[in-house]
C-alpha cells in the first residue's frame, strides 16, 4: 500500500497482480481492471463493461495521469525531514502532460482558485483533457492561450498556494 497524493487528495493506494489483470484498492474501493493492453503511449483496459485509455507522462513536476478527460498530479508521500511539510505539495506549476492543443483558458493571472478546479481544456487524439489546479491559490502565472499548440512537458499555467 501506498500513500499517494492524487491531485492534492491523499488517497491509500494497492495495486494487486491477478491471473485475468489488475485489482486496484483507492481507500479501500475495489476496482477490477481486465484486458490490460499497452499502447505506443498509454494504456487501454477494461473496468467494468466500459473500455478506457489512460495516459501515463513523467514531467518535470512528477508523474500525470490522463483518463476520462481529466489529468490528475500523482505524488508518493515521502517524508522529507530536510524540508518543511508546506513545500511538499509540488511548485503549483502544471505542466502539458502530451502534446496537443489548448482550446480552453478558464482562468486570468490573479484569479483565485481551488484544488480540482478546471484551468485549461487540452486537446489531444481527439480527448478532452481537463488541466485541474493542484491547490487552493492564485494564478501566478497563464502560459498558454486557446488554440495554441503545445508539447509535452510544458508549462501552461502557474498557482501559487493561498497563504493562511
Amino acid at each position: 500500500m501506498a500513500l499517494v497524493d492524487i491531485s492534492g487528495s491523499k488517497r491509500d493506494v494497492t495495486v494487486t497482480h491477478t491471473s485475468d489483470g489488475v485489482t486496484v484498492t483507492v481507500d479501500g474501493r475495489r476496482y477490477d481492471v481486465r484486458d490490460v493492453a499497452r499502447m505506443a503511449d498509454g494504456v487501454g483496459f477494461l473496468l467494468g463493461n466500459e473500455s478506457h485509455v489512460a495516459r501515463v507522462s513523467n514531467g518535470p513536476n512528477g508523474v500525470q495521469l490522463a483518463v476520462g478527460g481529466r489529468t490528475y498530479q500523482l505524488r508518493k508521500e515521502v517524508a522529507d525531514a530536510d524540508r518543511p511539510a508546506a513545500a511538499r505539495g509540488g511548485d503549483g506549476r502544471l505542466d502539458a502532460p502530451m502534446p496537443g492543443t489548448i482550446i480552453a483558458v478558464h482562468v486570468s493571472e490573479g484569479d483565485h482558485v481551488r484544488a480540482g478546479q478546471p484551468l485549461v481544456v487540452l486537446e489531444s487524439m481527439k480527448m478532452h483533457n481537463e488541466i485541474a489546479s493542484p491547490m487552493d491559490g492564485v494564478v501566478r502565472k497563464v502560459s498558454c492561450r486557446a488554440g495554441e499548440r503545445v508539447n509535452f512537458g510544458q508549462v501552461l499555467v502557474e498557482v501559487a498556494a493561498e497563504s493562511k
